[in-house]
């Protein structure tokens, strides 16, 4: 069904720009799809609105009525002959997009598939209703990947369960062989894997609580190892001098049970920055989209190695001629911090990452990544910072979007 509606009572907006020049509009319903619309423009009138961000939300009103005729993500934007601008819409495009052949479900019941998708997709909570959807509150158990220490056999460290690969594949095992996919061959690849567990309603939310709590814990793990304490939490813990290098990195995987119903959700993370700058990008306030943009790019360079500057035989020299005439305790802060000369900062690591994914950055946005690189510097100081324009933060907002995307696309070729 296609409904044509008066064009002068039409109020078209794009994320926050507003528009009531609209040339033509013709919204289709279909049963058992989503709902698609057409927007028709002059093309100097749509210039006019400034810089339109193409992933915003277009919100379609009725003027006369004070009511809201369709809300949907732009699917194309094009030219057309005498300076029109045609834009196709479709309300149901973020579910296409977020990757469900990176899923896999387990005897999941179809309406929490539905829910957690919708969810993820960045649907708010209160504008998704499905009957007979149970909310109440259930006990999760969490299997995160993550590389940087060889796991040769289990180990509990306050509560958290590290595990060995022979367990791991024995809990694979369990789970029937015609629903496996490649996403558990991404899974399998680690060096280790923690457990634990909790409570959560949705496996939506249990994502955000797991890779909160696995990546607090593997944090801190890194620092014991690395620094020798005897114990966590009062628990004794083992040590290898060997270790003391180590930094454990969660992999881009992750396997949820809920413990009562044996039902199981595995899926690849990778699109993860995309969801986490999906929460700050809506923003116009600076210092929101500064946290926002760091977060993103430490997400995005958190795999990156770089190249050594100096050998290991370059580093053990230099340590031995710097500690000379030092007391033990200057000495260990000397060597841990020659240890850390080939530790690539993250403004290195990122260019790393824009150079495999194919992105060049111009002059302009150069000195805009590093206006607000001292933007979050000074907030992590508490420092006032320079203020960035209104154009500046759109630009920066622009820079992270096209490199989500590239980071995307590279990821999926």
């Amino acid at each position: 069904m296609s409904k044509n509606q008066v064009i002068d009572d039409i109020e078209v907006i794009f994320g926050s720009i507003s528009s009531l020049i609209c040339r033509d509009l013709r919204i289709s319903q279909r049963l058992n799809a989503s709902t698609t619309a057409m927007l028709r423009f002059d093309k100097s009138d749509f210039l006019e609105l400034g810089a339109v961000n193409y992933l915003d939300v277009v919100v379609i009103n009725s003027v006369s009525q004070k009511r809201l005729l369709y809300t949907g993500y732009i699917v194309s934007i094009k030219n057309e002959p005498n300076n029109q601008i045609v834009i196709h819409l479709d309300n149901g495009v973020e579910l296409h997009e977020t990757g469900i052949k990176a899923l896999t479900v387990m005897r999941v019941d179809p309406r929490e598939v539905a829910y957690s998708m919708a969810r993820l997709a960045g649907f708010p909570q209160d504008h998704i209703d499905i009957p007979g959807l149970d909310n109440s509150r259930k006990e999760m158990v969490a299997f995160v990947p993550f590389k940087g220490l060889l796991i040769k056999q289990d180990e509990n460290v306050s509560g958290v369960q590290l595990i060995a690969l022979q367990s791991i594949k024995s809990i694979v095992e369990k789970f029937p062989k015609n629903e496996r996919s490649e996403v558990w061959d991404g899974f399998l690849d680690a060096d280790g894997w923690i457990s634990f567990r909790f409570t959560a309603s949705h496996f939506a939310e249990a994502e955000d609580i797991a890779i909160e709590k696995a990546d607090v814990f593997l944090s801190a793990y890194s620092g014991l190892l690395q620094y020798s304490y005897s114990q966590f939490r009062g628990d004794f813990i083992e040590w290898e001098r060997r270790d003391e290098a180590s930094n454990l990195k969660r992999q881009n995987y992750m396997l949820l049970v809920m413990t009562h119903t044996g039902s199981a959700w595995l899926r690849d993370l990778f699109q993860l920055p995309l969801l986490v700058w999906n929460r700050f990008r809506d923003s116009e306030d600076y210092y929101v989209v500064t946290i926002g943009l760091w977060q993103v790019v430490e997400l995005l360079s958190s795999g990156v190695k770089l190249s050594n500057s100096r050998t290991q035989e370059q580093l053990a020299d230099l340590s031995s001629r710097a500690v000379a005439n030092l007391t033990e305790e200057e000495s260990n802060l000397v060597r841990a911090s020659i240890k850390r000369l080939n530790d690539g900062a993250l403004i290195e690591r990122f260019k790393q990452h824009r150079k495999n994914i194919g992105i060049v950055l111009s002059k302009h946005e150069h000195e805009l990544l590093d206006k607000f690189r001292k933007i979050r510097n000074a907030i992590e100081h508490g420092k006032k910072p320079e203020e960035p324009s209104v154009q500046e933060i759109k630009r920066v907002k622009a820079l992270v979007n096209r490199v989500i995307l590239a980071s995307l696309t590279a990821s999926d070729n």
